[in-house]
């Protein structure tokens, strides 16, 4: 299936290019954006979780992109509105990007001619907004997936596919968690050819619920749900 991604320095693309990599699945496109800020450390114990969950969270992007000699385009800005990433997508134009952040695209950039496709980490129309993963665990004891054409509303884009996930059995759920649904669900999407079906499902804006920014004490309770 022709598509191509933008990457980010963070958890959330390393398990996205490399779930792809280990499905024998090649984006055309790459464009990674990075500010080249020092990469985070992370203890053997979260390594050891996140390699059974499929990807190495002490990997970076850049060296999954270079180990691999996969050709990419490089960008020292982490801003998916940039002028500059605008006009290479008008130039290399795919008809569908993976996005995985830099910010919530403005009108330039969502008229630009490209389809960016989103996987957003809650059941949409249910779970609209941030943080949703960790709601849908209190609420139902499980978290789900929504892959949907990013619009100019809040997580109201076309359905692509939605997937549901079980609560981990681990305390690394911004770490681990997000990244794994999300990237489980995008090789489904890639692997289904579900883009080229076009099979897509509109969504009515006025239902559902938005979450903001879930508060730590629940955002701790959803963690003890986990691992009791």
């Amino acid at each position: 299936m022709d598509f191509g991604i933008i990457l980010t320095p963070d958890n959330r693309s390393k398990a996205y290019i490399q779930k792809l990599l280990s499905s024998h699945i090649f984006p055309d496109v790459i464009i990674f954006l990075n500010n080249n800020k020092p990469e985070k450390t992370y203890s053997n114990e979260i390594i050891e979780i996140s390699r059974k969950n499929g990807f190495d969270i002490s990997k970076s992007v850049k060296n999954t992109l270079n180990e691999n000699n996969l050709i990419y385009t490089e960008f020292d800005f982490i801003d998916i509105n940039h002028p500059d990433l605008i006009s290479f997508l008008k130039k290399n134009r795919k008809e569908y990007y993976i996005f995985t952040g830099g910010g919530i695209l403005k009108n330039e950039i969502l008229n630009s001619g490209v389809k960016f496709v989103h996987l957003h980490p809650g059941l949409t129309p249910k779970y609209r907004g941030s943080t949703c993963f960790y709601y849908s665990i209190i609420n139902e004891g499980y978290a789900g997936v929504t892959a949907f054409i990013m619009d100019e509303g809040l997580d109201t884009g076309d359905i692509i596919y939605q997937k549901t996930f079980e609560k981990p059995q681990h305390k690394f759920l911004d770490e681990i968690y997000d990244p794994y649904i999300r990237s489980e669900t995008l090789v489904d999407i890639v692997s289904q050819n579900l883009l080229n079906k076009q099979n897509f499902k509109k969504q009515n804006i006025h239902d559902g619920e938005t979450y903001f920014i879930i508060h730590p004490v629940l955002k701790h309770i959803a963690v003890i749900n986990c691992i009791n």
